[in-house]
């Protein structure tokens, strides 16, 4: 009788995470199917839309960094917008290039604050929090110094976190772009990675923003306004819902003892001010470059570390949603129920995830900001290489999981230093470590 509830319970969720991944291919084609216009279709006047501070932090060479950052100064928005670097030392590799940039377009208000302030242990809210205090404008956008965004980017997303909620409905309180990975180089690690990106991750990703179970950001590229992440960081001290946060300065800097600031960020205006979160069609072109595998290793390591304790229920779960585990339950599952041959449910199942990941691959290349005609290989694939990558990817999925959920240890970047996660899902400093 149990195994029997359990075989059913189990049956129901390999039908759930199929359904999940034909969402994930709905939205991707409804949303991301035709290329997106380079120029945005302005219906506003310029004294209606708001100003919006655009903040990228910067540290060292990243791959495509020059164009990255040039296309801030490139956005295509008739109001008000300022662009304010910063570095966390005098010394850093891409001052000159924003400098560069900053005479290239005079007419951009924009400049370079250079060292950090320490208000928590994350070294990426350390290097905002200056800029965050100077922004000019309320509606603050957070973008990655490896992101590439489209000309309409800002244009569409001030447009989407200021449009009037329709009647019973909560209005937008944060924008947030789909990371998708451009220019990685011949090598496993950036082929692994873009795999990674572009079909699992943007699936799962895709699929739960568009069910809305509940707050599901990565912060490569987000638009919010100030006086919210005040407001909610404020509500959040004082009892709101989740983890808690910091004492001390409110703002970016309550959230400063997490990794995971983005997801805290996220679940604080979602959960605790009631806002819904919006994704419109432009993507953040995440480029990958030269990535060594032992890299790729880390990286997931430290956000499925980072990650275990602040959404406790989706980390213990995330190898059920793997193409592999999933292949081996649905097997003994289809037998069970069906009489049907693993030898036939097996090769059908990962003949069919792979189908379903190389349809989101190139449906979602449409929308990217580089296009692949204009320096190969931005996304070239999927190909051999490509196959090979996500076979590896999909291989070592439980293994790096199994391998992230007993330890607490992670790095950050390449900056020497290592922290232990805690059971509050912050951190603190641990010395010298590679993970």
């Amino acid at each position: 009788m149990i195994g029997t509830i359990l075989s059913s319970v189990g049956l129901a969720w390999y039908v759930i995470v199929w359904a999940l991944g034909a969402i994930g291919l709905c939205v991707a084609r409804s949303r991301y199917g035709k290329p997106q216009p380079r120029t945005a279709a302005i219906s506003l006047p310029p004294d209606e839309l708001p100003g919006v501070s655009i903040l990228r932090p910067l540290r060292g060479l990243d791959c495509n960094l020059s164009e990255n950052i040039e296309s801030s100064f490139l956005q295509d928005y008739p109001g008000p917008f300022e662009i304010i670097f910063s570095v966390a030392e005098e010394g850093d590799a891409a001052i000159p290039i924003a400098r560069e940039l900053m005479r290239k377009y005079p007419r951009v208000e924009a400049q370079i604050v250079i060292g950090e302030e320490i208000v928590g242990v994350n070294p990426k809210i350390n290097n905002l929090i200056r800029p965050y205090r100077l922004a000019q404008h309320d509606v603050l956008w957070v973008v990655d110094s490896n992101v590439l965004s489209s000309t309409s980017t800002l244009f569409n997303s001030v447009r989407l976190l200021t449009t009037p909620p329709p009647a019973g409905q909560a209005r937008v309180g944060l924008v947030h772009h789909l990371p998708y990975a451009i220019y990685p180089d011949a090598g496993i690690g950036a082929r692994v990675e873009q795999a990674f990106l572009c079909t699992t991750h943007a699936k799962m990703y895709l699929a739960i923003n568009a069910v809305r179970l509940g707050s599901c950001v990565t912060g490569k590229s987000c638009l919010y306004r100030k006086s919210d992440l005040e407001r909610a960081a404020d509500k959040k001290r004082k009892g709101g819902k989740g983890l808690v946060l910091a004492d001390g300065e409110g703002g970016l800097a309550a959230f400063g003892k997490y990794l995971g600031e983005d997801n805290m960020i996220g679940e604080a205006i979602w959960e605790d001010l009631g806002l819904r979160h919006a994704m419109g069609g432009d993507i953040a072109g995440n480029a990958v470059g030269s990535m060594p595998f032992q890299t790729f290793f880390r990286r997931r390591v430290r956000w499925i570390r980072v990650r275990k304790y602040m959404v406790v229920a989706s980390t213990i779960i995330e190898p059920l949603t793997e193409c592999f585990v999933l292949a081996i339950l649905g097997a003994y599952l289809l037998r069970r129920f069906f009489s049907l041959s693993p030898w036939l449910t097996v090769p059908l199942h990962t003949i069919t995830w792979f189908t379903l990941d190389c349809v989101i691959f190139h449906t979602l290349a449409h929308s990217s900001p580089s296009p692949s005609r204009h320096r190969p290989p931005s996304h070239d694939g999927p190909g051999v290489a490509f196959a090979k990558a996500w076979l590896v990817r999909e291989a070592l999925a439980l293994p790096i999981w199994a391998f992230a959920m007993v330890g607490n240890e992670v790095g950050w970047r390449d900056n020497g230093q290592s922290y232990k996660v805690q059971l509050d899902g912050s951190v603190r400093l641990a010395g010298a470590g590679l993970i």
